[in-house]
């Protein structure tokens, strides 16, 4: 058989990455770093290392309750080693939790294309939210179940990237969206950090599919600690049958 990449080769001496050698990403690269070249065929630069890392670490965990580390740990806990219940949990996300950040990158890049030769930025961006949400289709990064103000990581980053000086156009539309989505709905609905990483990402260059890619390493490590807190429960998890309504189908 015979393979084609121009992601990683082993030689006599090296294992080199994306053309740089492996020995020189251990010495002088970061983690972040090195995931933001692996994916990218790049190395960040210094405003986007920041904020990249960031980005990551905002995804980290989000608590136990949310649809992957319950997967986790319900596999966790019948005995199913570390690497099957991490696995487990990846494989609970989907479009509604894990893949928002793919689905506003599209949605971004559509928009982008709108605002390509106009100069009315806002208007464009404001008949855009005004005919998704006359079709009933989801605004994707926008809204979250317990952050209904503002998301908290978002305002964080959002202080970073004005520190950094980084202010894309994808950041733009973001916002934008944002602001005509309260004003038709009279009523705020803040954009989360799926939809801010979604402006971010898609600025420095990655792809909807490596968005997607990003948050799974960014949550990965959330899932290990969740999955042997719960072995190390040591019980096996279940739905009581007091918690469950039988309903006569009819």
């Amino acid at each position: 058989m015979e393979f084609k990449t121009g992601i990683s080769a082993l030689t006599e001496t090296d294992m080199i990455i994306r053309g740089v050698k492996l020995s020189e990403l251990i010495s002088q690269s970061t983690f972040s770093n090195s995931i933001f070249l692996i994916l990218t065929g790049r190395m960040p630069k210094e405003t986007e290392s920041a904020i990249f890392n960031a980005l990551l670490v905002s995804c980290i965990d989000h608590g136990m309750g949310v649809a992957s580390s319950m997967t986790s740990r319900f596999v966790a806990s019948t005995g199913t080693p570390l690497n099957g219940s991490v696995a487990a949990g990846i494989l609970a996300l989907g479009e509604k939790h894990g893949g928002a950040g793919e689905q506003a990158m599209l949605m971004f890049e559509e928009i982008l294309k709108c605002v390509s030769n106009t100069s009315d930025q806002y208007a464009v961006v404001e008949s855009y939210v005004r005919q998704t949400l006359k079709k009933n289709r989801t605004l994707y990064g926008f809204g979250h179940a317990v952050y209904k103000d503002a998301d908290p990581r978002v305002t964080q980053i959002l202080t970073l990237c004005d520190e950094q000086h980084y202010q894309p156009k994808s950041l733009g539309i973001a916002m934008d969206v944002a602001s005509a989505l309260e004003s038709l709905k009279s009523k705020k609905i803040c954009l989360n950090v799926d939809g801010l990483m979604a402006a971010l990402l898609l600025d420095m260059g990655f792809t909807p599919v490596q968005a997607r890619g990003v948050f799974i390493i960014a949550r990965t490590p959330g899932l290990v600690a969740q999955s042997i807190e719960e072995q190390q429960e040591g019980k096996l998890r279940r739905i009581e049958e007091k918690e469950i309504t039988f309903v006569k189908q009819i």
